[in-house]
């Protein structure tokens, strides 16, 4: 087994291939000169830098317009992270999955590829269902809220934070009501028939919401 890390492509026109880390620095972008190519046009054409230190890895966002995403969180400009074993790492709109090879991974090509059950791309504004792209697409306030949500999996948000980050236009003067109808809107699309057993956004009665973390 290599000794180095590996970038696993999962989405976009390389989805399987394998980059292996081996240099002190690695260059990402859309600029045929990097040594991971990024075919995305949302890329950047120098979007990011991965760091060896060490035995770990540490991704930097060069500044990019659309962004560098670790394990869902979008990094601050110019800010670091660390990669983690089976971390998903999103530059621009193309997806991969990190291995460490420090660990013992059982079936890697095949978690390499799984999909999440539920799956939120900010920069294309496209939401999957179980790898399945829904269509037609969320409103843009239902995207909003969801996007908001996916954010913030695995937190309870209160519907105070919800209506201040999704609706910024009105200084987050929205009543409980409108909230709560918006919810039931997004989850008629993303888990039908799911109310009494949620399978992503559970209620927290008189509070607000909490999106599962797979």
């Amino acid at each position: 087994m290599s000794q180095y890390g590996r970038l696993i492509c999962i989405s976009g026109p390389n989805t399987g291939k394998e980059y292996e880390l081996k240099g002190e620095l690695i260059t990402v972008g859309r600029s045929s000169t990097q040594d991971i190519v990024l075919n995305d046009n949302y890329a950047s054409r120098q979007h990011a830098e991965i760091h060896r230190v060490d035995n770990g890895y540490r991704i930097q966002d060069l500044g990019s317009k659309n962004g560098v995403f670790a394990a869902g969180r979008r990094l601050g400009e110019r800010a670091t992270a660390w990669l983690e074993d089976g971390m998903e790492v999103q530059f621009a709109s193309t997806r991969f999955r990190f291995q460490d090879p420090s660990v013992t991974i059982t079936a890697p090509s095949l978690i390499a590829v799984r999909e999440p059950a539920l799956r939120v791309d900010r920069t294309t504004r496209q939401v999957y269902v179980d790898g399945n792209l829904l269509d037609p697409p969320l409103s843009v306030k239902q995207f909003d809220l969801l996007w908001y949500l996916y954010q913030n999996r695995g937190r309870v948000v209160s519907k105070d934070e919800i209506a201040l980050n999704v609706w910024p236009e009105v200084e987050g003067e929205v009543y409980d009501a409108n909230i709560d109808r918006m919810v039931s809107r997004v989850r008629s699309r993303i888990e039908p028939d799911t109310e009494d057993d949620p399978r992503f956004i559970v209620t927290i009665r008189g509070y607000g919401y909490q999106m599962k973390d797979e």
